[in-house]
């Protein structure tokens, strides 16, 4: 793969804050559903075209064959790429503080952001320590 892997450092005696970053046909390999008491994940997502997105879910393979869906039907773009977080029982809040933290990049026309995948994935991480630890 040609992209850094930055993005999944572990700080020391600490789980790695993320759990899976490729592909979107493989994710299903290694992250499964969570429960309701363990939670969900946070996903950073970056499209074909070069957007990225965010999620928030419980079931990221789900959400990735949904999304295939989608792009079948309406012709959007395809996910390139998948960061997945470890669970978190507030990932939707720590969705909903990254989206506000990066509500200048927002593309409303596409619902999508235009920030390289990496820096959001750096956003993302800062608000989920922020929030994970409350």
């Amino acid at each position: 793969m040609s992209h850094t892997r930055k993005s999944m450092k572990k700080k020391r005696g600490l789980k790695p804050l993320w759990i899976y970053d490729g592909s979107p046909d493989q994710a299903d390999l290694t992250v499964a559903a969570t429960t309701l008491t363990e939670g969900g994940y946070v996903i950073v997502i970056e499209l074909a075209n070069g957007l990225t997105r965010l999620a928030a879910t419980r079931h990221p393979a789900k959400y990735a064959t949904s999304w295939h869906q989608f792009v079948k039907r309406y012709g959007l773009p395809e996910i390139a790429r998948m960061i997945i977080s470890q669970p978190h029982l507030r990932y939707e809040a720590i969705k909903r503080g990254i989206a506000k933290a990066l509500a200048e990049h927002r593309d409303e026309d596409l619902d999508a952001y235009r920030v390289p995948v990496e820096a959001m994935a750096e956003k993302a991480a800062a608000v989920i320590d922020a929030l994970a630890g409350q």
